[in-house]
């Protein structure tokens, strides 16, 4: 089953400026390293951390409060991400705390929205030659994304790390907390409900 078609960008509208957020003080001197690093993780791991967020929480505009919360601790943490190869796990198992962290507060169960993972759709892949394709391609793209923001939570998650972000079971594991057994079974359940709901939408998976 072919998910990556369905996860368009995100984009960085509306997240502001979290190294401006960031600043504490420090020299200014001392702050440009960590800047251009930050800046350079924004552009390379940006999307997959707002979309990542996206999934977990449904709702566009506490993403992108995430999206802001990781890179400000990226940017005070950065001295310890020296190593490129740590910096996306880094980020996205933030993510993935800062995240749980709202959805265990009686603010966010108050103020849950049922908006969709509508960023996770994309309408095209740039000029068509057959505009009839390209038209089958979003439609396929938005009842992919519709079915995944049907799946229960922690199946989103796991579905948007393996299928969107390229992650495997382990390091998926070491990123959501639970044992790879339980990233394997997600995401054979998550299959199962995800080709049942297109099937039933008269999408071919």
């Amino acid at each position: 089953m072919e998910f990556a078609g369905a996860a368009g960008g995100l984009g960085m509208v509306g997240t502001g400026d979290p190294l401006r957020a960031a600043e504490t003080g420090g020299g200014e001197t001392e702050a440009r390293p960590a800047e251009a690093a930050v800046e350079a993780w924004i552009q390379q791991h940006g999307e997959a951390v707002l979309r990542l967020a996206y999934a977990s929480l449904l709702n566009r505009a506490q993403a992108e409060d995430v999206f802001q919360e990781v890179f400000i601790r990226a940017y005070r943490h950065a001295d310890r991400l020296r190593d490129p190869d740590r910096v996306r796990p880094w980020l996205l198992q933030v993510t993935m705390n800062a995240c749980r962290d709202l959805r265990r507060s009686w603010w966010w169960r108050r103020t849950r929205e049922g908006s969709g993972l509508e960023g996770l759709a994309e309408a095209g892949e740039g000029p068509a030659a057959d505009p009839a394709a390209a038209a089958v391609r979003a439609d396929v793209s938005q009842a992919v994304a519709r079915a995944v923001r049907a799946l229960p939570d922690g199946f989103r998650e796991t579905v948007v790390l393996h299928y969107f972000e390229g992650l495997d079971a382990a390091e998926i594991a070491r990123i959501t907390g639970v044992r790879v057994g339980t990233v394997h079974s997600r995401l054979h359940r998550a299959r199962q409900l995800l080709r049942r709901q297109l099937e039933a939408w008269g999408v071919e998976p």
